[in-house]
């Protein structure tokens, strides 16, 4: 056998073998593209469900939202207020001593005791 009938026995065998194998390919690839087509439908049908199920949440997550807003409104409030009481406190503390020193005396000499006052000095000499 030479060369060139080698060849051309080859030739003949491919010309019958690759019509064949193109056709076999064919099919596989149809039904790697038809699982892969019913995949994404199943996908696309998860996902509208999803979809379906996110958009349900919409209202509960928008009231915690709400709330979370006013809980963060009244927290500013409460540190505002606490911080302008402890400066009037602060501002005004010797008024506050007189006026609790004067509730003292008062409860003192309504119970028929001797001021603080008087005490004191006497203690003191």
């Amino acid at each position: 056998m030479t060369v060139d009938e080698f060849f051309s026995t080859l030739s003949k065998v491919a010309g019958w073998i690759l019509p064949i194998l193109g056709i076999v390919v064919l099919v596989y690839l149809i039904l790697v593209l038809k699982e892969l087509l019913k995949t994404i439908q199943a996908a696309t049908k998860t996902l509208d469900t999803t979809e379906q199920q996110l958009r349900k949440l919409d209202a509960p997550l928008s009231t915690a939202e709400n709330i979370s807003h006013t809980v963060d409104e009244v927290h500013e409030t409460t540190k505002k207020a606490v911080k302008t009481c402890a400066g009037v406190i602060v501002k005004n503390a010797e008024q506050v001593k007189n006026w609790i020193g004067d509730i003292t005396k008062s409860k003192n000499v309504s119970n028929n005791e001797e001021p603080i006052d008087h005490v004191e000095q006497e203690d003191a000499e």
